[in-house]
């Protein structure tokens, strides 16, 4: 018997052939489109510098500046707008802070008052040099810093006005360390600084108030964020409130000075009674 099997498609299958020129041209569409994105991105950078930024970049980068700048002002003391690390050409650092700068003309001052006692013949400082008389200054300051550390609190430090009021305050020992310690970087520049340099206190006072305003700004703004507000004011107000406390010290002194006349001693009233 025969046993029925399936027919063989004998057909080949078909192949598909690849138009050659299609190919061609799609390959050339996308190479010439990519050039064009080349060209275009090339082009737009050449158009529009890497440094030139947008509005929003412009305003972060100034707020960023600004914020800077705040920083600085609150962890630097000297208020100069010089950077401090600066060096000449000889890679050797100058002076640029006011804080160092004064320190610098308290140390030339320092000298000016030794020279005055090496010639005064009755000064413990005659004819001695003025390393070994700088030397005795910085003990003598050392003493100071001492009694500080001792808990000592009894500092004041005073002056007297143009007009001839004496002004004394009272300061705490943080303060009379930071007298001392200003003294002692006086002492160093007086010993090591070959050439002094000039120091001009009328444009340190011009820097130092110029800063105060963005100062005093940055603290509102610090303020505001962490949700002050009555503090804002009063910083707006700084300078009102700085006339009503002199006005009230003022009065109070005036106070005191009638106080004083009015109520004298005994004995002056019965002196000036016998004498009328």
């Amino acid at each position: 018997m025969f046993s029925a099997k399936p027919l063989r498609d004998n057909k080949q299958p078909l192949r598909k052939k690849v138009n050659v020129p299609l190919l061609t041209t799609c390959a050339t569409v996308g190479a010439v489109s990519l050039i064009g994105i080349v060209a275009l991105t090339v082009g737009w950078k050449q158009q529009i510098p890497a440094n030139q930024s947008s509005e929003v970049q412009k305003a972060k980068a100034q707020v960023s500046q600004l914020r800077e700048v705040y920083l600085e002002k609150l962890s630097r003391t000297d208020y100069n707008i010089n950077q401090l690390a600066s060096y000449s050409s000889e890679g050797t650092p100058t002076l640029t802070g006011w804080r160092q700068l004064a320190a610098a003309l308290w140390g030339q001052q320092l000298k000016g008052e030794i020279a005055k006692m090496q010639s005064d013949d009755k000064s413990g400082f005659y004819r001695l040099h003025y390393m070994p008389a700088l030397e005795i200054v910085k003990f003598n300051s050392l003493d100071v810093l001492l009694e500080a550390a001792s808990g000592n609190d009894s500092f004041y430090w005073g002056y007297r006005k143009t007009d001839g009021t004496k002004v004394e305050e009272k300061i705490s020992t943080g303060a009379a360390a930071v007298m001392v310690l200003g003294k002692l970087e006086a002492i160093d520049y007086a010993q090591n600084l070959e050439s002094q340099p000039s120091v001009d206190l009328n444009q340190m006072l011009i820097q130092i108030r110029n800063a105060q305003e963005p100062y005093s700004l940055a603290q509102a703004q610090l303020l505001r964020t962490r949700g002050y507000s009555d503090p804002v004011e009063q910083l707006a107000r700084v300078r009102e409130i700085r006339e009503q406390i002199k006005q009230q010290e003022q009065e109070r002194k005036l106070y005191l000075q009638g106080m004083k006349e009015t109520v004298r001693p005994p004995k002056l009233q019965n002196k000036q009674n016998s004498q009328d």
